[in-house]
């Protein structure tokens, strides 16, 4: 606390002995910090910004020891920020989660959160930015621990929209506890955003620019006096990303064979902005109110021409046809969030409210325009859709201590969702008029209401600790296709219990057990039964008539600490029914439909290996390695489309300090894949950073080419009884960047590492 016996929350905690820091984390929002040791004599340091730094000598005996309040004096003569100062790691293991800490990778300077997710162990982000986890694209994302309106109906979109520069750190939940909400086969993503908790006036502000087109800058201000936190975070960004792509597709029917070969070339410029304005303030004591404010316009122009080569059954070029489409998105998005929590009598002893609202305004249109070469049978189309959204969310959450490392949780939460969304084509005809294509439009209506408990006990016995939690959750979904007249509801009650146990071998290493049941209902643009028709040769839908898939997930892992390295290595088993995947279906005219099923029942298990090792004061190397298996049973009117899916991905990173900067080298990969229609062919690429302090550290540059060698394609091979389709695609082409960051009042960001908690300190 300090010398008006306030708290100070963030302030920097370290153990030392023999001048090495032992352990270290940082005080939480009352003042309070906790940390391990074995029995021996130390030192407790203790720094915070402007204040003079505290130390004093204790001797551990036995555990748990307390020590008295301490309070740290202003330091009058210098305003400079006193730390204790070490490497962090770029991934952190907590007890049901892993922190990615973004301000440690160098490749994360200028790119967006759909970037930075592509380099998150056991983390991809397919060519059309679908997030997957352990190889599964059924994982929930969420911003600060809630759905967010940054992530919205289209993640994959959503996510482009959010800077690096707003981002504190990802939260890689694989098996989430009951506290969560059950929603995510594979798990949690959970987006932390950047709120400083430094005293006085201090910030960060960020620009940069790149080839291909690339133009952002952002700032995150921060000020904070006596009971008030005030925090903002600006940022414009614009960026043009060119790609495309290939296809050979064959027919073979009963009377006849043909063929087509088709290109994709498409360039996405998208400009979007961010303001999200907040405070904290301390009613008293005890209580603080935290009020936020999201504003996020995006604004979107493609252009995507796409040219079809008609082949007859010999191998010759009967027509070529050529279909431009130029498309405008405007999506906004405006979301207000409190916070309320209450501090009680005990330690860890608290209670806490949230109310969020949201409301998602995302309009699409194109003007397409079809025609055959010398034939002159041009055809001009339009597409308009509308969706609207509104998210209501309560949330409440308890936390009681009942002794020695016993606790009791409970809470409970509401989500009240509502999405309209119009979709119409429209076809101009030889008056002169546009006439709406039937089969391509309707009105959807989509109602979701979640309603959430929970519970969970905390103990400990000698080494071991262990939690035990039941969540219950019950849905309704009402979907209305509104020109058809056709209502599907349907609800659903289950309960989702989940365990975890953690046995401390050594004060070096842990060994973890985990378990949690989960369910992963279809989302909004899985049931939209609308087709997409930017390609009027492949169509996509999604299918209202779709369940929930469940989902058992057992998970045993082992943490180990050496000398300036961290290794982790787990085996994770998943037992999946419902399970949905995507059909493609070709009909006599080539045209091909994909939609969702729920097909199979899957047995999904692998390994995991992440290496983190700092081998002297200027090189450091990460490795991660994802290696599993996938076993589908099922089939579809008739037909198999069992599989098994061998696979693996990974990344490692090398990084250098010298001349007083750093150079980072990343390699990503992706091994093939197989599914139950043919394989996706694998994936590698690299990418460079190379970041140097200015202006006595306050500044960085950081120059980075994100896929240098330009090897980030999809590449597939799809196979039917009546068809054979082999494709690459490219969604964004090498980007070359170059950032500069300037920090107010602030050293650079340096983040927790074993024993640490929420907030600003050092890591180990």
């Amino acid at each position: 606390m300090d010398e008006n016996q306030q708290p100070l929350p963030g302030a920097a905690v370290a153990l030392l002995a023999k001048e090495q820091v032992i352990a270290g984390t940082t005080t939480n929002i009352d003042g309070v910090f906790e940390l391990q040791a074995d029995q021996g004599s130390y030192t407790l340091q203790v720094s915070y910004i402007s204040f003079l730094t505290y130390t004093e000598q204790i001797t551990i005996t036995q555990s748990p020891i307390t020590v008295d309040p301490i309070v740290l004096k202003a330091d009058n003569t210098a305003l400079e920020e006193v730390t204790i100062q070490a490497d962090a790691n770029l991934t952190e293991f907590k007890q049901d989660k892993r922190v990615y800490n973004v301000a440690k990778d160098l490749n994360t300077a200028g790119s967006n959160a759909s970037e930075i997710l592509l380099n998150i162990p056991s983390v991809d982000v397919d060519i059309e930015g679908n997030v997957s986890l352990r190889g599964s694209q059924n994982v929930r994302i969420l911003i600060d621990g809630k759905p967010s309106g940054l992530v919205g109906t289209d993640p994959a979109n959503a996510l482009r929209t959010i800077q690096a520069a707003m981002i504190e750190r990802i939260e890689v939940i694989t098996n989430p506890s009951a506290r969560y909400e059950a929603q995510g086969e594979a798990g949690i993503i959970n987006i932390v955003l950047r709120k400083e908790k430094q005293k006085g006036l201090n910030g960060s502000f960020e620009t940069n620019l790149g080839y291909p087109d690339l133009y952002g800058a952002s700032a995150g201000i921060n000020y904070r006096k006596g009971k008030l936190n005030f925090f903002t975070n600006l940022g414009f960004n614009y960026r043009s990303s060119p790609g495309g792509g290939s296809t050979e597709q064959t027919f073979s029917l009963n009377d006849t064979s043909y063929a087509f070969n088709s290109t994709r070339e498409q360039i996405r410029a998208r400009s979007s902005g961010t303001i999200r304005l907040g405070a904290d303030y301390s009613l008293t004591a005890n209580q603080t109110l935290t009020g936020s404010f999201l504003f996020v316009p995006s604004f979107g122009d493609n252009e995507v021409t796409l040219t079809y080569d008609d082949l007859d059954q010999n191998g010759f070029l009967t027509s070529t046809q050529i279909r431009e489409d130029i498309e405008s998105e405007n999506r906004t998005t405006i979301e207000g969030d409190l916070h309320y929590e209450k501090s009680l009598t005990g330690k860890d002893h608290k209670w806490t409210m949230d109310f969020r609202f949201q409301d998602t305004d995302d309009r699409e249109s194109s003007n397409i325009t079809q025609y055959t070469i010398d034939l002159g049978d041009e055809v001009f189309q339009t597409v308009s859709n509308q969706e609207d959204e509104q998210n209501i969310l309560f949330q409440t959450d308890y936390t009681r201590p009942l002794g020695d490392k016993k606790s009791f949780e409970t809470g409970a939460r509401m989500n009240l969702r509502n999405i309209i969304n119009d979709y119409e084509v429209a076809q101009l005809q030889p008056n002169g008029l546009y006439e709406p294509l039937d089969s391509f439009t309707n009105n959807f209506n989509y109602e979701e209401n979640i309603a959430a408990l929970y519970a969970i006990y905390n103990d400990a016995f000698e080494d071991i600790t262990y939690q035990i939690g039941l969540r219950a959750e019950y849905t309704g979904i009402v979907t209305e296709q509104v020109k058809e007249d056709i209502v599907n509801p349907r609800d659903y009650f289950n309960l989702f219990p989940s365990a975890f146990l953690t046995w401390k071998i050594s004060a070096l290493g842990d060994l973890q057990k985990s378990y949690s049941r989960r369910i992963s209902s279809p989302d909004f643009r899985s049931l939209l039964p609308f087709f997409s028709f930017s390609d009027n040769r492949n169509f996509y839908s999604g299918n209202p008539d779709l369940n929930p898939e469940f989902t058992d997930s057992y998970e045993i892992g082992y943490l180990r600490y050496f000398s300036g390295a961290t290794l982790y290595g787990g085996f994770y088993y998943r037992h999946r029914t419902g399970v949905t995947e995507r059909i493609r279906t070709v009909d006599e005219t080539g045209f091909t439909e994909l939609f969702p099923v729920n097909l199979a029942v899957q047995d999904a298990y692998g390994i995991e290996l992440t290496y983190d090792h700092k081998l002297n004061d200027w090189w450091r190397v990460n490795a991660n390695t994802n290696i599993y298996q996938a076993v589908n049973v099922g089939s579809y009117e008739g037909i198999d489309y069992g599989s098994r899916n061998f696979s693996a991905q990974g990344r490692a990173s090398s990084r250098f300090s010298f001349w007083k900067s750093d150079l980072q080298l990343s390699f990503n990969f992706r091994a093939p894949r197989t599914t139950g229609q043919g394989r996706s062919l694998g994936i590698y690429s690299m990418d460079v950073g190379w970041s140097k302090d200015v202006l006595n550290k306050n500044g960085t540059i950081t120059f980075n080419v994100t896929d240098l060698f330009n090897t980030r394609k999809r590449r597939s091979i799809v196979s039917g009884d009546n068809f054979t389709s082999e494709s690459e695609f490219q969604w964004r082409i090498r980007q070359i960047s170059l950032s500069f960051s300037y920090r107010l009042n602030q050293k650079k960001k340096r983040s927790r590492g074993k024993g640490g908690s929420e907030g600003e300190g050092f890591g180990i």
